[in-house]
């Protein structure tokens, strides 16, 4: 979902083409046209943004969880603890983690990110908060990955779910999607219909990262179950839950009846996925009343409200800083995936958050499913008149 290892590594380059294999000496004349330009001064503007967008997250990110979390690594990543969890709890002072679930290549960050999630399961309430808060942003986010990835025509980066998930991992997710996959969808998204496997797969794979959260946070942290969770929510297991789609292909020759039956259900998924997070973000706001409103010194709407931005940013330790950041820039990259198809969406999106939250955005994503193919329909016959 989120990592607070992302400032400790390099990002690794993307290449945004596709080629032809059918005639290896000779591209075919769309992928010619993609390769040699073809590119809006719109897509250009908003990739580029979005790209900014997520440098600025990196740089941001790195400063505030840099120095804070250099003592963590160190330990973490000690040769002398290796095998041997008492000491490394007794020695270093941090919480036990469960090296299992970082299936070796990822141990270190299980290890990080355990501490990570456990600063954050003590602060409360900003802890749930900012984290609860990512994760319904993740809800649309998961939705919008998972069927943008199975689209015909899909290009480059957005094809690859687990290699986004696992680098959301490393580098924290507001920095790799603005950064790497909105600019990828800008540049290369598809416009065909989904396969009804990845249909009734799209909502259950957002669902591991719902029930972990809930874990984390309302489990006893000395508990085993409660290691295990929070390394299976901060390392590699959650992104490779995708894989269960890595055979999936779309519909090779859609009809206008698998087109329509395609856009019914991918309306629905962010309708669901909307009301999922809506829910969560109810939920949030109770916490925050109840937390606050019981304080001395009022409890008027914007009393809790100065007092939720002391503890989520102004005052905030690392991991919720990091956490706040994470949030806020994620749904910002959201809407400027929503602002790059339609403004006046966006526009609607941002109107609705207050009242739903996070949740506004797959709103606005499930009416754009529709004027999607229109805006194809239209391309399509423009082709055809000029081949005429």
């Amino acid at each position: 979902v989120s990592s607070p290892a992302g400032h400790f590594a390099s990002i690794p380059s993307l290449h945004f083409t596709s080629i032809d294999c059918s005639h290896p000496s000779h591209p075919s004349q769309h992928t010619v046209d993609y390769m040699i330009g073809k590119i809006t001064p719109k897509q250009l503007g908003f990739a580029l943004t979005s790209f900014v967008l997520g440098v600025w997250a990196f740089i941001t990110v790195s400063a505030i969880s840099g120095p804070a979390f250099e003592p963590i690594i160190a330990a973490c990543s000690n040769p002398d603890y290796k095998g041997n969890m008492d000491e490394f709890v007794t020695q270093s002072g941090y919480h036990a983690y469960e090296p299992m679930v970082g299936l070796k290549l990822f141990e270190l960050l299980v290890c990080i990110t355990t501490q990570f999630i456990f600063e954050l399961n003590q602060t409360f309430p900003a802890g749930v908060v900012t984290w609860g808060g990512l994760i319904l942003v993740v809800q649309t986010v998961a939705v919008l990955c998972t069927i943008e990835a199975g689209r015909k025509g899909a290009r480059g980066f957005i094809r690859y779910s687990i290699l986004f998930g696992l680098l959301g991992q490393l580098f924290g997710i507001s920095v790799v999607f603005p950064m790497l996959w909105v600019p990828a969808y800008i540049l290369g998204r598809g416009n065909g219909p989904i396969s009804k496997r990845r249909m009734h797969a799209c909502i259950p794979l957002s669902l591991p990262a719902i029930g972990l959260t809930l874990a984390v946070f309302g489990v006893d942290t000395d508990s085993y179950a409660w290691k295990v969770c929070a390394g299976m929510l901060g390392g590699p297991v959650v992104p490779l839950v995708s894989g269960v789609l890595w055979t999936d292909v779309p519909p090779v020759s859609p009809n206008n009846e698998t087109i329509q039956a395609s856009v019914t259900s991918v309306k629905k998924l962010y309708r669901i996925a909307a009301i999922m997070s809506a829910v969560g973000y109810y939920i949030l706001i109770y916490i925050v009343y109840g937390a606050y409103a019981s304080e001395g010194g009022g409890g008027g709407f914007g009393t809790i409200l100065g007092r939720l931005w002391l503890d989520i940013w102004t005052d905030a330790n690392p991991s919720v800083a990091f956490m706040t950041i994470d949030t806020v820039v994620l749904y910002l990259g959201v809407l400027l995936l929503v602002a790059y198809q339609d403004t006046e969406k966006a526009f609607k999106a941002i109107v609705l958050t207050p009242l739903f939250g996070p949740a506004a955005a797959s709103l606005v994503l499930a009416e754009l499913e529709e004027t999607r193919y229109e805006h194809q329909e239209e391309t399509d016959n423009e082709d055809s008149k000029k081949k005429e």
